[in-house]
């Protein structure tokens, strides 16, 4: 059995949304090396949807190692948008194997892609409750005490 509860979220992850709570901060986790790249098996829909997720979000979000679940994530897009297409056209219902009406399976098709849809999303912060918690690490402000540390006694001013 797995364990239960959410998954933890990597110190980064942590790190972007604040420590309200002053626990103490796990060590940083394994950053994958290398540029994302496009996989040369998407085309069409799907590789414009891999294009626009990774000009989409910051530099250094997605590493070489996030190529595949981007590219769930874009298979599902496309498939997703194909299956909408052919819903403004094709009726709902459709005739069965055994001559009764059924329902169009281009519904399960654009079903199943939005399930993988908002499970991928999630995990790439491409979904609104996943970015909600996300902020840009604040820039430490120097303080205008900073440099009086090491100072010597001959550069202090007398007071």
């Amino acid at each position: 059995m797995g364990a239960r509860g959410p998954r933890p979220e990597t110190p980064e992850m942590q790190a972007l949304k604040g420590n309200p709570g002053k626990r103490k901060k796990r060590p940083p986790s394994i950053r994958p090396t290398g540029e994302v790249y496009i996989p040369n098996y998407l085309e069409g829909d799907a590789r414009e949807c891999f294009e626009m997720i990774v000009a989409a979000m910051p530099p250094e979000t997605y590493a070489s190692t996030d190529a595949g679940g981007i590219a769930i994530y874009a298979v599902a897009w496309a498939d997703h948008k194909r299956a909408t297409e052919a819903l403004k056209t094709e009726p709902p219902l459709v005739p069965g194997a055994k001559g009764g009406l059924v329902k169009n399976p281009w519904f399960t098709i654009r079903s199943d892609a939005a399930r993988l849809m908002m499970a991928m999303g999630d995990r790439l912060g491409l979904d609104p409750k996943a970015r909600a918690g996300l902020s840009r690490p604040e820039e430490k402000k120097t303080s205008k005490f900073s440099g009086l540390i090491g100072q010597s006694a001959g550069k202090a001013s007398p007071k």
